[in-house]
């Protein structure tokens, strides 16, 4: 190892430009699919970001809603059952409707949420401020997607055209199909929703879907059944699923990781046959130095880890620079351009394109460890 380093280190000393060459190669193709990653992951959040703003194991709808927020209508009362079901401890109500945001004459589309405060429908991260609670008259939260457009707490907003509130919190981006959240009370949300559809009775309680922390030491997917089976009792017939298959049933979601996914693979498939060609090609490049390497009693584990370790620095240097160049484009993108890079997404396709690297440099491996000694003497034997 401490040779196959040496060599590797005077390769980049003396001739960089023979490890710089490939890693160019390889930067596109890093920065290609990282854009793509980051762009797939920045569509599902904008698009789950509601769900994945609260702590809940599973998400109870009426079996009408077929998994969809958006129609979902399970009152508060006949949820209130459900924390009574063994391996239940806790149940709360989150509603989402379309509205619109007005601030100093500027006019948002956005989504208004209501939720019960202190249940797992509240939002777990607030960033400034604080999240309304049950009967506080008049105000709301928002998230920070809504606050790059200038609304800060303290500032007065109307709602949906009439209702004038106030903002006292920031929570984490919670963006619900591509539109900014306001999270606001029950009552608040209630004569929000009657005002714009009156003819859904809106009016006198929150609906929407239930959403339940199980009990420590419980299984949601035991769990589930149960409260299935408990507001049936009540004329109730509603689905019990796991939150990441209600955040798949978003609309559009599955398309756009089905989508994407497959772009990504097939950068990651390109770079696999890159790396095999770049490993070949280097063990021709180097065949006569290998074989005096040989020739003077470097084994083949010496060739093949020097190899591996000129793919690491050709991966290292692409990986970096891809990254840069996905989040100089994250920043140069306009708003609008649902592209934001997180060092999450970055870490995780560096480390498929290690594999990818890996797997296409096995190529060569077995090329090199054939190199014959007396290929050093310039002749064929």
């Amino acid at each position: 190892m401490r040779l196959s380093t040496h060599i590797v280190w005077l390769e980049l000393r003396r001739s960089p430009s023979r490890l710089v060459r490939p890693a160019v190669t390889l930067t596109v193709l890093a920065a290609l699919a990282m854009v793509l990653a980051s762009l797939v992951d920045t569509l599902d959040r904008r698009s789950t970001g509601v769900l994945r703003a609260v702590e809940a194991d599973l998400v109870v709808f009426n079996v009408e809603a077929r998994q969809q927020v958006l129609r979902s209508r399970v009152p508060r009362p006949a949820t209130i059952g459900v924390g009574f079901v063994d391996g239940v401890h806790e149940v709360g109500v989150l509603s989402v409707v379309p509205t619109t945001v007005t601030h100093q004459g500027d006019q948002l589309r956005a989504t208004l949420v209501g939720f019960n405060a202190r249940t797992p429908a509240e939002p777990v991260r607030v960033l400034e401020g604080r999240v309304p609670t049950d009967g506080e008259p008049n105000i709301a939260a928002i998230d920070a997607a809504l606050q790059r457009t200038g609304i800060e707490v303290g500032d007065r907003i109307i709602l949906g055209g009439s209702l004038e509130v106030e903002v006292v919190g920031v929570i984490a981006e919670a963006m619900f199909l591509q539109q900014p959240t306001v999270w606001v009370p029950p009552e608040v949300w209630a004569r929000t929703g009657a005002r714009a559809f009156p003819e859904r009775g809106y009016a006198e309680t929150i609906v929407g879907i239930g959403l339940v922390e199980v009990q420590v030491g419980r299984e949601p997917a035991e769990v589930a059944p149960d409260i299935v089976t408990e507001l049936a009792e009540e004329d109730l017939d509603v689905e019990v699923v796991a939150l990441r298959d209600a955040l798949a049933a978003v609309p559009g979601v599955s398309a756009i990781r089905v989508t994407f996914g497959g772009l990504v693979a097939l950068a990651l498939g390109v770079v696999v046959l890159v790396s095999a060609g770049l490993a070949l090609l280097q063990v021709d490049q180097d065949r006569v130095r290998n074989a005096e390497l040989r020739a003077i009693g470097a084994g083949p584990g010496v060739l093949a880890t020097t190899l591996l370790l000129r793919l690491a620095v050709t991966w290292a240097l692409a990986s970096a620079a891809g990254a840069v160049l996905a989040a100089a484009l994250a920043a140069a993108v306009p708003p609008a351009v649902p592209l934001a890079v997180r060092p999450a997404t970055l870490a995780t396709i560096a480390a498929v394109l290690g594999m990818a690297v890996g797997v296409g440099g096995a190529a060569g491996l077995r090329r090199v460890s054939s190199i014959d000694p007396a290929e050093a003497l310039g002749e064929p034997w």
